[in-house]
């Protein structure tokens, strides 16, 4: 299946202008790195994500899961089905799911993994098919944004794939000082370890397992799962999953909705903030976020 996926990417990029001007966009992006002690978190100036980072989500996950036969108010539009995509826009198919090139990347290779039903954005029923896609795409992390804290299409079941380098909680996971981890519980099947003083909650589910990944994770994260307020990635190296969970208070900082323009930050959280990567879609805004910022935004969301 990479292989396929990496055909897609360069047809794509070679015959979909929308997709070869977006791609363009992004290698113009300017990024910087705050240090804190043995980590750090970037921040990336990038305009190809305005649409995303901008977005006027409306929750809806409740009424779907009541009606699911009525899952589009009047005049709204799912980009995600197959029906409202560009002609241009070609797949992978994959079982349920298609595989697609995301026009509005945040990475050099950036891909939507998408539902062919339109359905809620919920995590465990496809929980298989999560790991799965981490499995066939060993290059790749796979991602999920939970409908209440980053999902931009949070009526329609899909995860995100990008490059494993891109990722800095993978790094820091091997490469941290064990004071930075406690072992939460630990068997001959798995290890589910918490950081500490890692400016934001995180968790990993180490096994090879995925009957045990998925138990593990319904029964550490019932509250969140519950409430679609997680933020989860996905890595499979050396017979082993990677499964990175970040429990979400809050979708938005308050920065995000500041009346003062001056102080106005446009940082829409979801899993590739959770990872260490800030993306903005404003200079000023790049240029005005600091290393404070950075820990209050932590604080507010996770």
């Amino acid at each position: 299946m990479q292989n396929l996926v990496y055909q897609l990417f360069d047809s794509e990029i070679e015959h979909w202008e929308l997709a070869k001007e977006k791609y363009a966009e992004l290698e113009k992006s300017i990024s910087k790195t705050f240090d804190f002690n043995d980590f750090s978190v970037d921040v990336v100036c990038n305009s190809a994500r305005m649409r995303s980072t901008m977005a006027n989500i409306r929750q809806r996950l409740e009424q779907q899961r009541l009606m699911p036969e009525k899952t589009h108010i009047p005049d709204d539009k799912c980009f995600l089905c197959a029906e409202s995509r560009p002609a241009e826009q070609q797949s992978v198919d994959a079982g349920d799911f298609q595989v697609l090139v995301n026009p509005f990347p945040i990475f050099p290779k950036h891909f939507t993994i998408v539902h062919k039903l339109h359905t809620p954005q919920l995590l465990v029923p496809y929980f298989a098919d999560f790991l799965y896609f981490a499995k066939k795409l060993p290059d790749f992390a796979i991602f999920y944004n939970g409908a209440n804290c980053g999902a931009s299409a949070p009526y329609h079941a899909h995860f995100q794939a990008a490059e494993k380098s891109y990722f800095r909680v993978l790094k820091d996971y091997k490469n941290l000082p064990e004071n930075y981890f406690e072992i939460i519980e630990k068997n001959e099947n798995f290890t589910l370890k918490l950081f500490k003083n890692y400016l934001r909650k995180a968790f990993c589910i180490e096994t090879a397992s995925g009957q045990t990944a998925k138990k593990v994770f319904e029964e550490n994260f019932a509250e969140y799962i519950e409430n679609n307020m997680l933020n989860v990635i996905c890595a499979f190296e050396n017979g082993k999953y990677f499964i990175f969970v970040f429990p979400r208070k809050k979708f938005r900082p308050t920065q995000f909705y500041e009346e003062n323009e001056d102080k106005r930050l446009a940082i829409s959280p979801a899993s590739v903030e959770m990872s260490g990567t800030f993306v903005t879609v404003f200079n000023e805004h790049f240029d005005r976020i600091s290393k404070n910022d950075i820990i209050d935004i932590y604080r507010q969301i996770s």
